[in-house]
């Protein structure tokens, strides 16, 4: 018997991950013929338009962003091949999502299945990952069994973070359609962002980042100089003058009291 083994997962090192998709209505509607008391269009009908990815590390509780990319186009095939071999490189982060347990990992395991492509450790699922070994969904963690699962958006509102900057999921048809996968990216590129805000805020809260801040303050800046053309360049940068702005605020009464 064959053993998979792995090297060890280090606590500090996470990829931040969101997948936009698009239903496949044709496939759909073969499935339907096929079975005479159809479900509904599900996750496995769901083909990746766009992956955005980010890389980040805890270096002694100061958080560090390391990269950031997005993977967009037609080619279903081709842009998860090269995610996976984006992840590849680094098989000591865990991944983290909002919300991926549900829809986001299945929809890969899908279409690594139909494509032939091998996953990455961390999409693998095993019994060590139901302890959170290999994948952290924020969504599941942070209801902490309140039995309600919320919208992003909700608790980005209440931490005063940005939300949905580039449009939501529900415009991705028409994008897709006018063959404007750049922008299908971008609102991607702003789910990833978000998700490793709040990763870093929860982190934060148990004590494992230092500057809750800093974290926030040198994230979004590694993602708008790097997206100058995005169309959420603009009130990112809002949202990064005013976190400044908060922060000089804070060492000024800080050094005051002191």
């Amino acid at each position: 018997m064959n053993i998979i083994s792995f090297p060890p997962t280090i606590a500090n090192r996470y990829i931040i991950l969101d997948v936009e998709y698009l239903a496949d209505l044709q496939l759909y509607n073969r499935y339907r013929v096929s079975d005479p008391r159809p479900a509904a269009c599900r996750w496995p009908f769901r083909r990746v338009m766009s992956a955005s990815v980010m890389s980040v590390a805890l270096d002694e509780g100061v958080w560090v962003v390391e990269d950031f990319q997005s993977f967009t186009g037609p080619d279903e095939r081709d842009l998860v091949r090269k995610l996976f071999q984006w992840m590849l490189k680094r098989p000591e982060h865990r991944v983290c999502t909002w919300s991926g347990a549900a829809e986001d990992l299945p929809i890969l395991k899908t279409s690594a299945m139909e494509h032939g492509l091998c996953l990455p450790r961390q999409l693998r699922h095993n019994e060590r990952d139901r302890l959170g070994f290999f994948h952290t969904d924020l969504a599941l963690v942070l209801k902490a069994g309140s039995g309600q699962f919320v919208h992003q958006t909700e608790l980005a509102t209440r931490l005063h973070l940005p939300g949905k900057m580039a449009g939501s999921a529900g415009q991705v048809p028409h994008l897709v359609a006018e063959r404007n996968f750049e922008a299908v990216g971008w609102i991607s590129e702003c789910d990833t962002l978000l998700t490793s805000l709040l990763l870093a805020s929860h982190l934060a809260s148990l004590g494992q980042v230092i500057n809750i801040q800093a974290a926030h303050y040198v994230t979004m800046r590694f993602v708008r100089e790097r997206r100058e053309r995005a169309n959420y360049h603009r009130e990112l940068g809002n949202y990064i003058s005013r976190v400044g702005r908060q922060m000089i605020a804070d060492q000024r009464s800080w050094l005051e009291a002191g």
